[in-house]
C-alpha cells in the first residue's frame, strides 16, 4: 500500500441481508495489459523467493510487516473472517489494518482504483475479471488453486486460465426445493429437465393445495436469473450472447421470457401477493410447508427455512433448460473472495496470508452458510450438501457467473427489479412491449457509458 486509509466501520447485519446475493450487473471484462503482467511477475519477487516455505505453511516470521486489507464482509463471516486474520497476525508477526467498507465498499473501491492506491489485499465480491482483472496478481500458481472446485472455476478462471482471486465461499443460484410438500404433491423435482416439465410438477401441486411457486417480484431475480436459459447456453431457443455483449442487443427474444413467466400468474402458480411480499416473508411460508420452489435462490435460502423449522427437507434442483437438451445451470457469485493488489510492496506477505486463509477457510465458510470451494475436513455447510447431492442427480449441471453480472452492463439490476413490477402488475402484450422498451432503452444507455468510461 502506499498510504493508509481512514478506516471505515459499517457493520450492518440483517437477518436474512445474504440470502440472494444481490448481482449488480456488469459489462465485458476489460484486456489485461503487458504492463500489469510485468508488474505482477516483478513485484515483490525478491522477497517472494527468499520465504517461498513460509508462504506455503503461513508460519513465516514477518514481524514488523505491515498489510492493509479492505473487506465488504458482515455479520457472523466478518467475525470468522478477523478470527483468520488474527490467527495470522499471531503467528506470523504480521500488523494487518483491516479496513471495514461495508456498504460503502463498492463506491470505495471504484474512487481507489481512480487514483490507483489500493489495499494490498481486497475483496472482489463478484467483479475479480470483469472489474478488477487489471489491477490484481495472477494466482494460478498458488497450491491452493488446484483445490478449487468446478463451482469456482466456472466463474473465477479467466479464458487463458489464470485465476486473480481466492473464492473460499459461492453463492449458488438453482431453484430451491420443499421436498415434503413435492412429496405430498406426488412430484419427484429430480425428474425436472425443462420448463415444460416445471409447470407440470406447478400443476400438481397446485392441486394438491399447495403453492407451487413463491418467487416474490419486488426482486430484480424474477426476471434476471433465469435468463440464461432461454439466452445464452448451450441448447438454449436462442443464442444472443454476442449481440448482448457488443450492445446491439434488441430484446425480441426477451419476449418468450415474458410470455412463459405469465404462465405462472394464468395458472395460479404464484401467490397473490407476489408483488409485495419479499424472502423472508418466502422463507417463513416455505418453513410452514406452504409452498414448493422459488426459482434462482442462493442455498441460503434453504438454510434459513430449516433454520426455522428444522423438519422441513430443502433440496436444490438446477434452473430448468429452455428446451430437451439444453443446459440445466445453476449461477454461481463469488461470496468471500481476496485478491491482491498488482502492486503492492508486500507481495510474499500477501501471499502468505492467501495460503493461511486457504488453510483455514472452514469458519468462514460455516458462517457464511453458503457453498464452499476448497476441501473441508469439517462439517459441510447445509448449502455445500445440496449442491453436492444436486450434482449426485444432475452430474452435467452447468456452472456460470450470475448471468447479469456477466452479460449486462453495470446498472441494469435495478432496472431489472423496476421491470419485475412492471410485469407483476400488468402481463398484457402492451405492458410487455413497454417492459422490453424500458429494458431495451435503459440497456443501450448503460453501455454506452461503460464503454465512455472504459
Amino acid at each position: 500500500m502506499k498510504k493508509k486509509w481512514a478506516r471505515t466501520t459499517a457493520v450492518f447485519c440483517l437477518a436474512v441481508s445474504s440470502l440472494m446475493l444481490s448481482a449488480c450487473g456488469s459489462g465485458t471484462s476489460a484486456e489485461t495489459t503487458a504492463a500489469a503482467a510485468d508488474t505482477e511477475a516483478s513485484s515483490g519477487s525478491e522477497a517472494a523467493e527468499e520465504s517461498s516455505e513460509g508462504e506455503a505453511s503461513g508460519t513465516t516470521d514477518f514481524s514488523g510487516r505491515e498489510i492493509e486489507i479492505a473487506t465488504y464482509l458482515t455479520g457472523d463471516t466478518l467475525a470468522a473472517y478477523k478470527e483468520v486474520i488474527a490467527g495470522f497476525e499471531s503467528e506470523t508477526g504480521v500488523k494487518v489494518t483491516l479496513d471495514e467498507y461495508g456498504e460503502d465498499y463498492e463506491n470505495t473501491m471504484k474512487i481507489r482504483m481512480a487514483s490507483n492506491d489500493l489495499p494490498d489485499v481486497f475483496e472482489t465480491h463478484g467483479w475479480s475479471l470483469i472489474r478488477y482483472k487489471e489491477y490484481l496478481t495472477d494466482l494460478s500458481g498458488e497450491e491452493w488453486a488446484d483445490d478449487l472446485n468446478d463451482a469456482a472455476l466456472g466463474v473465477i478462471q479467466d479464458t487463458d486460465g489464470k485465476i486473480y482471486t481466492l473464492m473460499t465461499t459461492g453463492s449458488c443460484l438453482g431453484t430451491a426445493v420443499n421436498m415434503d410438500v413435492c412429496e405430498a404433491a406426488g412430484v419427484d423435482p429430480w425428474a425436472i429437465e425443462t420448463w415444460d416439465d416445471f409447470n407440470e410438477a406447478c400443476d400438481k401441486i397446485k392441486a394438491a393445495g399447495y403453492t407451487p411457486i413463491a418467487n416474490y417480484f419486488t426482486s430484480a431475480g424474477a426476471l434476471a436469473n433465469a435468463d440464461g436459459s432461454w439466452l445464452s447456453y448451450e441448447g438454449a431457443v436462442y443464442n444472443d450472447n454476442e449481440a448482448i455483449l457488443n450492445g446491439t442487443w434488441d430484446w425480441a427474444d426477451f419476449k418468450t421470457i415474458l410470455d412463459y413467466l405469465q404462465t405462472w400468474f394464468d395458472n395460479g402458480y404464484l401467490y397473490e401477493d407476489c408483488g409485495t411480499i419479499g424472502q423472508t416473508d418466502a422463507i417463513e411460508r416455505c418453513a410452514r410447508n406452504e409452498c414448493a420452489f422459488i426459482v434462482g435462490i442462493g442455498t441460503s435460502y434453504q438454510t434459513a427455512v430449516v433454520a426455522l423449522n428444522p423438519d422441513v427437507t430443502m433440496a436444490m434442483i438446477p434452473i430448468c433448460a429452455s428446451q430437451e437438451g439444453g443446459a440445466r445451470f445453476c449461477g454461481i457469485g463469488e461470496g468471500a473472495s481476496f485478491g491482491i493488489w498488482k502492486d503492492t510492496e508486500e507481495m510474499d506477505v500477501c501471499k502468505a496470508f492467501l495460503n493461511y486463509v486457504a488453510e483455514n477457510a472452514d469458519g468462514i465458510n460455516a458462517a457464511a452458510g453458503e457453498i464452499s470451494t476448497l476441501p473441508s475436513e469439517t462439517t459441510k455447510s447445509y448449502g455445500m450438501q445440496m449442491m453436492e447431492e444436486m450434482e449426485s442427480h444432475y452430474p452435467d449441471v452447468f456452472y456460470d457467473n450470475l448471468w447479469d453480472r456477466k452479460y449486462m452492463p453495470a446498472g441494469m439490476w435495478s432496472i431489472f427489479e423496476v421491470a419485475a413490477g412492471m410485469f407483476c402488475e400488468d402481463q398484457s402484450e402492451e405492458s410487455k412491449q413497454e417492459i422490453i422498451e424500458y429494458l431495451r432503452e435503459n440497456y443501450q444507455d448503460l453501455y454506452a457509458a461503460a464503454q465512455e468510461e472504459g
